[in-house]
């Protein structure tokens, strides 16, 4: 009987709480929206992909009846036609010169180019493997002949390998259209290595180097905001954050104070987040270490700012906890830490650029995956930038009403 006296004494004091209240009733409903909106489709969704389309939709081919002859077929046209647009959102190009180099530059997922003999080959691949057929041309029965030799490739296809998830769907949907293609000539579709497959990467990403960044950016993110807010809690609890700020020093003083300290903890974090994963997981680096460490900085003073305003809104440290996990939660899931943010729908894809996490996360993957340089980063330091400095600033204000409080 006691015990449920207790309880209802516990329960009763959450209930005079709204705040605690609301954390309650929104935090798991939150997190369950987030997730199937994100994740519901079980795969990716318009995926950027351009295809240059060169071909002439002639096919010259041997016939027993009157040697070669020339059929239009327009196969390349049926190919763009036939691809999936749930998976794809196809962007016609005309300079496949400049194909791989947008590749390279993450502007397309995957370039597919198809040459101007693409429906010869294709044509003559499927009677090699279906043996001579019988058609009509220009009103007269032909027997058409398998090609004496192989085609080889019929298309070359620049993928961006980075994403073995991304990567996997992508050359299966363009295997898939093919292999319809070659049916519908009344082959079996069996063509070996049909694509002249260019991997950026030559498939030495895996999994875990893609999601590294984002898992790293995302610890620093828990880490970081967790301890500020606990300390920040604690010491305002315990009358110490109350005596400095009423001694002869300013607010702003006092934020930059804890900023700088929590910041220079952030970088000690990162050095052992990034060497225990080099040498225990070998993760993959191909960018500067410097590049790395000025990010995570000007990421790690934005973190400050919005931990400074967590700790003036929380009463406790419970308190502090439960917002703590209602705002780092959802942004692992919508930052593209695991899912690419351009297969998710476009309502979470909005929410997805507010994160600063997403701005972190892209920005350490190009230094890590790519070894993109400053300027490869500019957008998003850029982001974090304006982001730390608003932050800063509302923290600098969120701690002079502390002290006026005080």
């Amino acid at each position: 009987m006691k015990t449920w006296t207790v309880a209802k004494h516990v329960l009763f004091r959450i209930g005079q709480d709204p705040r605690t209240l609301i954390l309650i009733v929104l935090t798991p409903l939150l997190f369950v929206l987030l997730y199937g909106y994100s994740f519901s489709s079980g795969r990716p969704t318009h995926l950027k992909v351009a295809v240059v389309n060169e071909d002439s939709g002639l096919a010259s081919v041997r016939t027993a009846e009157l040697g070669r002859i020339t059929l239009t077929l327009s196969l390349g046209a049926k190919l763009v036609q036939s691809l999936d647009r749930e998976l794809f959102d196809v962007v016609l190009h005309d300079k496949p010169d400049k194909i791989q180099e947008e590749v390279k530059a993450g502007k397309y997922w995957a370039g597919l180019v198809l040459p101007k003999s693409f429906s010869h080959a294709l044509a003559n691949e499927a009677l090699r493997e279906r043996g001579p057929q019988k058609t009509t041309y220009q009103g007269r029965s032909v027997e058409l002949l398998p090609p004496e030799t192989a085609e080889g490739a019929l298309a070359t296809l620049y993928l961006d390998d980075s994403n073995p998830v991304v990567t996997s769907w992508v050359a299966l949907s363009l295997n898939e259209a093919l292999t319809r293609l070659v049916a519908e000539q009344q082959a079996t579709p069996t063509l070996k290595d049909p694509l002249d497959v260019h991997a950026l990467y030559g498939g030495q990403v895996s999994a875990l180097d893609y999601t590294a960044p984002g898992v790293i950016g995302f610890a620093m993110t828990l880490i970081t905001i967790m301890l500020t807010v606990i300390s920040i809690v604690r010491e305002r609890a315990s009358g110490t954050l109350t005596r400095t700020l009423v001694a002869p020093v300013r607010p702003w003083e006092v934020s930059l104070g804890y900023t700088l300290a929590f910041a220079l903890v952030s970088l000690l974090q990162l050095g052992e987040l990034f060497l225990v994963s080099h040498l225990l997981f070998h993760i993959r680096f191909a960018g500067s270490p410097l590049l790395v460490l000025l990010i995570v900085f000007v990421y790690a003073i934005g973190l400050q700012g919005i931990a400074t305003l967590l700790s003036t809104i929380a009463r406790n440290e419970f308190q502090a906890m439960q917002f703590i996990l209602v705002l780092l939660i959802p942004s692992i899931m919508i930052s593209g830490v695991f899912w690419p943010i351009d297969a998710m729908p476009t309502n979470i894809r909005l929410l997805a650029w507010c994160s600063p996490l997403t701005y972190a996360n892209s920005a350490l993957r190009e230094v890590m995956l790519r070894g993109r340089g400053i300027s490869g980063v500019a957008l998003e330091l850029g982001v974090l930038a304006g982001f730390a400095l608003l932050m800063l600033l509302l923290g600098v204000r969120s701690m002079r009403r502390q002290g006026y409080s005080a």
